[in-house]
């Protein structure tokens, strides 16, 4: 009497494996993407380009979910979940992008990316800035540094006003890392400074 029924249930299976297996190759494909993109922006060149690239991928993702809508008539979250990570690395570019020229970051509708995966993104963003706060402190320019590590400070702040499980999304993990990073990058802006080092350079003169 479900004999029947469990070969449907089988052969959708299959088609969601078959599926899940596209997702794995492909995030690969995007993961890297994604991080040269990321490691572009880092030196500072191109990023209005880098931040192109990277909405090309979440298009590319976007394509990708509503494909497999189509094939099995829902939304699987195991598929949803495979995508997550380049979906974030993504977004952690376009706001490393935008901040590292100044302009307003766009909002998690704007990209047309998950609420959570905006979060993540945005979180991962401070290692980013830090990096880049790093090279111009070996540079001595304190001025542009400065301003990185003003942004790294509004995003933990806002990222320790959310208080959520870690089942919903593990932000909490990603303020604490980024007030770490803070600390640590203020404090070196503080110590160059009262050596005496730097020049009174800002981002738009780069």
């Amino acid at each position: 009497m479900v004999t029947e029924q469990l070969r449907k249930s089988r052969l959708e299976l299959e088609k969601l494996d078959m599926l899940r297996e596209k997702a794995i190759k492909l995030s690969r494909n995007w993961l890297t993407r994604c991080r040269e993109l990321i490691s572009r922006a880092r030196g500072m060149k191109d990023l209005d380009e880098v931040e192109k690239e990277l909405i090309e991928i979440i298009a590319e993702i976007k394509g990708f979910l509503s494909e497999c809508e189509g094939e099995i008539g829902y939304l699987d979250p195991t598929l949803r979940n495979i995508v997550s990570d380049p979906m974030q690395e993504a977004v952690e570019g376009i706001v490393l992008a935008r901040l590292l020229t100044g302009r307003e970051v766009p909002s998690h509708e704007d990209l047309g990316v998950g609420p959570k995966e905006y979060v993540l993104g945005v979180g991962d963003s401070v290692g980013e800035l830090r990096r880049v706060a790093l090279h111009l402190l070996l540079e001595g320019r304190i001025t542009e540094a400065e301003q990185l590590a003003a942004a790294m400070e509004e995003i933990y702040e806002g990222l320790n006003l959310m208080v959520f499980p870690d089942s919903l999304v593990p932000v909490r993990r990603k303020a604490d890392v980024a007030r770490s990073l803070v600390e640590k990058t203020l404090s070196e802006i503080l110590m160059l400074k009262s050596s005496g080092g730097g020049n009174e350079q800002g981002l738009q003169g780069t």
